[in-house]
């Protein structure tokens, strides 16, 4: 069974989540079988960090709130709050953000009791990211940057290179793009380091992000190219999806509409299946952007009608104020979301 924790847990390192999601299954049927309730808590909270990572979020949250039922029996403090976060990041995934906050503060209640460092550096880093669904990006940096300076005294570099990823993200949303560029850059050479595939894919996607707010597309072209390459070995369907978006933003800038559809249609299969109301939003601010550059003003105008109310629904500020932006006038289509 060591033998078996050991190879699931370095697949996982590197970021081939599937190959490890099978082994994990089978060392959490036979801890089951054997009763071995310490290992059954591990097991669970493992096979709810694969799923979510692999866009499964309903067996995601059914491991994680079995961990969490577990660990309090077994008086894990530490464990509960491992499981709390990761419910959070869930809830933030379908944009119940405000939930997910509440959650991540119970979480670094016992963080803070148990004087458990690194779970204070992952609460913060998890407040961030919730923080910037929310719309509030000032607040995601100021989280990003506390999460950043622990990691960075605890010597975690993966917790720094994600860190590194949540900085260039929000700076890029909050228009400092050679911020962005520097941050994602770090991450990319430390994922790379790590040989943590996921990671290394996740900060190609944002580099080409980086390129592509700053108008170079060929360069945004070639890091989202490599995204997506190791995400398709990987399996992952949530974060390629938002890679596919950016895709579709690039072809839409160029005026090739046939194609930007094409990375669409896939990006809108994928979050319709992790229920990311978020990602659903964004993709239809590309479908008004075709519809109204050609010609169809009033088509283009109702999908913008109806990204500002599901905005409006799931209280996501920044998306809000795009869609209402756009319906308004502010934005000269193609507009080249941040």
């Amino acid at each position: 069974m060591k033998n078996e924790i050991k190879l699931a847990e370095k697949l996982r390192e590197r970021g081939f989540f599937r190959e490890s999601l099978k082994i994990w299954q089978k060392i959490y049927k036979d801890a089951l079988a054997h009763k071995d309730s310490y290992l059954v808590l591990d097991a669970a909270m493992c096979l709810g960090d694969l799923n979510r990572l692999l866009g499964n979020f309903g067996k995601a949250l059914t491991y994680y709130q079995e961990a969490s039922e577990v660990a309090e029996v077994l008086q894990d403090k530490a464990t509960l709050a491992d499981s709390l976060c990761g419910i959070a990041l869930i809830k933030k995934a379908m944009a119940e953000w405000k939930e997910a906050l509440k959650l991540i503060k119970k979480a670094r209640n016992i963080y803070l009791k148990n004087n458990d460092k690194k779970g204070l550096a992952f609460s913060y880093w998890a407040e961030a990211t919730a923080l910037r669904v929310s719309g509030k990006i000032e607040k995601s940096i100021e989280y990003f940057l506390k999460a950043k300076t622990l990691f960075s005294k605890l010597k975690d570099k993966k917790g720094l290179g994600y860190s590194y990823c949540g900085l260039g993200g929000s700076f890029r949303v909050y228009g400092d793009f050679n911020k962005s560029m520097k941050y994602y850059v770090k991450a990319n050479r430390i994922f790379k380091k790590l040989k943590d595939s996921f990671g290394v894919a996740y900060s190609y996607c944002g580099i080409g992000n980086a390129f592509r707010v700053s108008g170079n597309f060929r360069k945004a072209e070639e890091n989202f190219k490599k995204a997506l390459r190791l995400y398709s070995k990987i399996g992952d369907i949530v974060s390629s999806s938002y890679t596919l978006w950016s895709m579709a933003m690039l072809e839409i800038m160029k005026k090739e509409f046939n194609s930007a559809e094409e990375f669409i249609k896939k990006a809108y299969k994928n979050f319709k299946k992790c229920s990311d109301k978020r990602g659903l939003i964004y993709l239809m601010f590309l479908k008004a952007m075709i519809q109204y550059m050609k010609k169809r003003k009033t088509l283009a105008r109702s999908l913008f009608v109806r990204a500002a109310s599901e905005a409006k629904r799931y209280e996501l500020a920044l998306e809000k104020k795009y869609a209402e932006s756009f319906l308004m006038g502010r934005y000269q289509i193609p507009y080249n979301i941040p």
